[in-house]
């Protein structure tokens, strides 16, 4: 028979707050006129975080899916057509600084991302080399948006002239560095917003409106590319590969010869001397070299043949967290450059 438990001494404390009642001893509840004051505190805070959430309704990111972009370029016309809505999380897939990733190796923590991905923007043609492995590990039904879709398009090697020792390789493909033509990345971002609207149905006007906006720009920059032709077309160049071949057509430039016999292979001390006597013989202008080629070769070849060397930057590497117009900063950047170093010259040379 169980024990009946103690009445407490007399002046003993009650029992703490949260302490279990004594059998036989219910809970006292709180009396009606306690419950009626707490309802207008409890309105009161209802209303409050009901204005809250009014004010800042939450991000739409945390219901959207990844997008993967391939290369830099096609990042940053993704993020410009993202942004303001934010329904996607657009991650790059290469390291920033990486330039044109001919030949780059995805890290285990790119393959780990692709796996967690739905979607994916790439250049195409074939640029990013690296997505035929890496595309094993991607989910079987990820969307794919190829941004070349539509984009016309030069082959590998066009104009190039032969190099004495060092044949150029003819090319049947088609040049991928097509992102370097404001007329080429207005296609692109068409293709782009195509592909995020029909993921995004709901996002489709905004996708139009910062197309539309991006497009405008692209419109303003091809304006100053053909005054550009006016007073510099005709003058012939050398470049590190065929990174410019796009804006270089756009602007009225003619490259004769690259200094790589193709993208990230070094040329051979043959291939050097013959590109010494043809800059010599055809009368070239000058050295045009991406950030992230070998200054050194291009150096030594711009002394022996008194040139300028000069750096064109094609928006393939920059910042973590660019500015929305950063792609447009660096074409006007690059027209700008090549004005100063190119005398106007109205006839052509």
């Amino acid at each position: 028979m169980p024990r009946p438990c103690p009445a407490p001494p007399p002046g003993a404390s009650s029992p703490r707050h949260g302490a279990r009642p004594s059998p036989g001893h219910p809970p006292k509840s709180p009396p009606p006129r306690a419950l009626a004051a707490l309802i207008p505190i409890a309105l009161v805070i209802l209303f409050l975080a009901l204005a809250r959430f009014m004010a800042s309704p939450p991000r739409l990111e945390a219901q959207g899916d990844r997008v993967a972009a391939a290369s830099y370029p096609v990042w940053l016309f993704t993020r410009y057509l993202n942004h303001g809505r934010d329904f996607f999380r657009v991650e790059l897939m290469t390291n920033p600084e990486t330039g044109c990733p001919h030949e780059f190796n995805p890290r285990p923590r790119d393959l780990e991302r692709l796996t967690q991905t739905k979607n994916l923007v790439e250049n195409g043609l074939g640029l990013e080399v690296y997505l035929r492995r890496a595309l094993r590990v991607a989910p079987p039904d990820i969307f794919i948006i190829d941004a070349s879709q539509g984009v016309p398009t030069l082959l590998n090697n066009t104009g190039r002239v032969e190099v004495p020792g060092d044949p150029a390789q003819t090319s049947v493909t088609p040049n991928p560095h097509i992102f370097l033509s404001p007329k080429n990345a207005s296609i692109m971002a068409a293709n782009i917003a195509k592909g995020l609207s029909e993921k995004d149905p709901a996002g489709t006007e905004h996708y139009k409106d910062r197309l539309g906006r991006f497009q405008a720009s692209m419109t303003t920059l091809e304006e100053e590319i053909r005054a550009f032709r006016v007073g510099h077309r005709g003058y012939k160049v050398v470049t590190s590969h065929g990174f410019m071949d796009y804006l270089a057509q756009e602007m009225g430039l003619a490259i004769i010869a690259d200094i790589e016999p193709a993208p990230e292979v070094p040329p051979s001390p043959a291939r050097l001397a013959g590109l010494a006597g043809i800059i010599r013989e055809l009368g070239v202008s000058a050295i045009l070299v991406e950030p992230h080629a070998d200054l050194s070769q291009a150096k030594t070849l711009g002394s022996e043949t008194r040139i300028p060397v000069a750096m064109v930057d094609p928006a393939t590497s920059g910042s973590s967290d660019p500015p929305e117009d950063y792609y447009q900063q660096v074409i006007r950047s690059d027209i700008v450059m090549l004005a100063k170093l190119l005398p106007v010259n109205s006839a052509g040379k």
